[in-house]
C-alpha cells in the first residue's frame, strides 16, 4: 500500500528515487517521486536475518547485494527509471576492505561474542569517561572485540567500511563513511562529529583504517551498470542519514515545544531532539545516549526492547499451536484486565530471553518473583507487554526530560506502532501526553526526503518535515484514566527501584 504525500509546491515530474532499508530481519525497498505529489510505495521485501557460520552471526553481503539488485530491477520494471538511491541499516556493524576486496562478511550486532570483552575495555577507560567523550552510554564493544581478537586483519586492511556504505560500495559507490552511522560505532566525539582518536588510542584501537566521514546528502557514486541489464549507469548513490533511526527523524514534523518522539519497531527509541548533546553526570545516570538526528541536531535517547518481545512470544505460540495472529492478539489484549501484571522490559531477564529464547517464560518468572498474577492467555500476555512497554517509555522519557531540562507537550510516534491503536492509546495515557502517530514508514520517507534535499528539490530538512506535516493523515490520542495510570507508574517504580 502506498503513502501519498501531496506536494502542490513542487510541479516538476521526475524519475523515481529509491530508499533501501536493511533491518535485522527484513529488508524493504521503496520508490518515491516528486511532482504534483510524492508517492512512496513499497516495491520489494526480503529476509535479512543474519546467517550463522561456525557459531557466529554474520551479514551475508553477497546475498544482501543480490537482493538489493533484484529489488532495483523490480522498481525499474514497475516505475521506470531511477534517478538516485540511498541505503540505511541497523546500527554498529562494519567490514574491512583489503586491496579492493572485502576480507570477510561482517559480524552482526546480534552476535553476543562482540560484547565479551567489555570488562577488559572498561578497565582501560571507565564508562563515564567514554560517555563524556562520545556522548554515548554504550561502549565500542564490536570494534574493540574484533581488533583485539584478530589484530592482523586490521593490519592488512586498507579501510573500515560501515554496513550501509559497504552495501553502497558493492553497488558502485566510493567507500566513504557517514556521520550518523559513525556515531553508532561509539567511537566518535559527539561534540565535533570527528573520530575520538585520543579515546581510541587509549583503548589500543587503530585509527588509520577509519573512513573519511561525510554528511548525509553527499553523492558517493553511481550504480554500476554491469550489475544488471536494467541499470543505465545514470543512477546516483547518495549517503542517506544511514542509521535507520536517523533517517526516520527526517520524517518527524517537530513543532516548537514538542521535541519528544518514540520510534517503534523491534527496538523502541524514546527521546528528545535537541540542539546540543547532553553529557553531564545527570545524563550519564539516566543512562542516556546522544546520537545524530538530521540538520545537525541531536537525538537524546535511551534504547529499550520493543515489539521484538511480542514477536518472540508469537514465535512460541506458533510452535505450540496457540493463537498468534496479530489482530487476534490485539483483540485479546483489549479484553484482558488492565494493569493486572506489569514487567520491566529493561530487566536483564528479558535481554537474556531474547538472546536465548523464552520470553513467555521470562514474563512468567518476572511476575512470580514480583508477586503479581502470572498472565496465562495470549491476550493477557499481549496486554502485559503493551502496558509494560508504554509504562517503561513513560519512565524513560521522564528521566530524559529531567536530565535535559527540556519538556515536551506532545509525543511524536512513528514506525510500526502507529498501526496499533491500542498501543498508541496506552502510550498517551502512560506518558500523560498527546500522541501524534505517523508516519508508519518514517525511515523510508526520511531516506527519500534526504535524497530530495541533497539534489536541491527541497531546500532543507525543515521543508521536508513541513511536507510530511501538511500531507500525512496523522492519528491523535489523548491521555485517559490518568489516576489509574499514575497508580500503575508508582507501582512499577517501586518494583524496579
Amino acid at each position: 500500500m502506498g503513502i501519498v504525500i501531496d506536494l502542490p509546491s513542487l510541479l516538476r515530474a521526475m524519475s523515481s528515487r529509491v530508499a533501501i532499508d536493511i533491518g535485522s530481519s527484513t529488508g524493504k525497498i521503496y520508490h518515491g517521486r516528486l511532482g504534483g505529489e510524492l508517492d512512496v510505495t513499497e516495491a520489494y521485501r526480503f529476509e535479512t536475518s543474519p546467517t550463522e557460520v561456525d557459531g557466529r552471526l554474520i551479514w551475508d553481503v553477497e546475498y544482501l547485494t543480490a537482493e538489493i539488485v533484484a529489488g532495483l530491477e523490480s522498481v525499474i520494471e514497475e516505475a521506470g527509471s531511477v534517478s538516485s538511491i540511498a541505503i540505511d541499516t541497523t546500527a554498529g556493524d562494519f567490514g574491512l576492505l583489503e586491496d579492493g576486496e572485502l576480507q570477510s562478511d561482517p559480524y552482526c550486532y546480534l552476535d553476543q561474542s562482540l560484547y565479551s570483552k567489555e570488562d577488559e575495555l572498561l578497565e582501560r577507560v571507565p564508562r563515564r569517561e567514554i560517555f563524556r567523550r562520545t556522548g554515548h552510554h554504550g561502549v565500542p564493544n564490536s570494534y574493540y572485540y574484533q581488533f583485539h581478537e584478530d589484530p592482523e586483519s586490521f593490519e592488512r586492511a586498507d579501510e573500515l567500511v560501515m554496513l550501509p556504505q559497504l552495501l553502497s560500495w558493492k553497488l558502485g559507490a566510493e567507500p566513504v563513511g557517514e556521520t550518523s552511522f559513525g556515531v553508532t560505532l561509539r567511537a566518535m566525539d559527539i561534540r565535533t562529529g570527528e573520530w575520538a582518536t585520543d579515546l581510541l588510542s587509549e583503548l589500543d584501537l587503530p585509527t588509520d583504517v577509519l573512513p573519511e566521514l561525510a554528511d548525509a546528502g553527499t553523492q558517493i557514486g553511481s550504480v554500476d551498470p554491469s550489475l544488471s541489464e536494467s541499470f543505465s549507469g545514470e543512477t546516483d548513490i547518495y549517503l542517506a542519514p544511514s542509521h535507520d533511526t536517523s533517517a526516520a527523524m527526517a520524517a518527524i514534523p517537530f513543532e516548537p515545544g514538542s521535541p519528544g518522539f518514540l520510534c517503534t519497531g523491534s527496538w523502541f527509541i524514546p527521546g528528545l531532539e535537541l540542539a546540543e548533546p547532553v553529557i553531564d553526570d545527570a545524563a550519564f545516570d539516566v543512562p542516556s545516549s546522544n546520537e545524530l538526528s538530521v540538520g545537525g541536531r541531536i537525538r537524546y535517547i535511551r534504547n529499550m526492547p520493543g515489539f521484538s518481545l511480542l514477536e518472540h512470544c508469537r514465535d512460541t505460540w506458533c510452535q505450540t499451536g496457540g493463537r498468534y495472529g496479530y489482530d487476534e492478539l490485539i483483540a485479546g489484549a483489549r479484553d484482558a484486565e488492565p494493569f493486572r501484571s506489569i514487567v520491566d522490559p529493561l530487566d536483564g531477564l528479558f535481554f537474556e530471553a531474547q538472546a536465548e529464547g523464552g520470553v513467555v517464560e521470562a514474563i512468567e518468572t518476572y511476575c512470580a518473583d514480583t508477586d503479581q498474577p502470572v498472565p496465562e492467555t495470549e491476550g493477557e500476555i499481549t496486554r502485559c507487554l503493551l502496558e509494560s512497554l508504554a509504562i517503561r517509555t513513560a519512565l524513560v522519557l521522564e528521566r530524559l526530560m529531567a536530565a535535559a531540562e527540556t519538556y515536551t507537550d506532545r509525543l511524536h510516534l512513528v514506525g510500526g506502532g502507529v498501526e496499533n491503536e491500542l498501543f498508541c492509546q496506552l502510550v498517551a495515557s502512560a506518558t500523560g501526553l498527546e500522541v501524534k502517530a505517523g508516519p508508519t514508514e518514517a525511515t523510508a520517507i526520511g531516506n527519500l526526503l534526504s535524497q530530495c534535499n541533497a539534489s536541491g528539490e527541497i531546500e532543507s530538512y525543515e521543508e521536508g518535515r513541513e511536507i510530511v506535516d501538511e500531507n500525512v493523515d496523522f492519528d491523535y490520542y489523548e491521555p485517559r484514566n490518568t489516576s489509574e495510570w499514575d497508580d500503575a507508574l508508582e507501582r512499577t517504580v517501586a518494583e524496579i527501584a
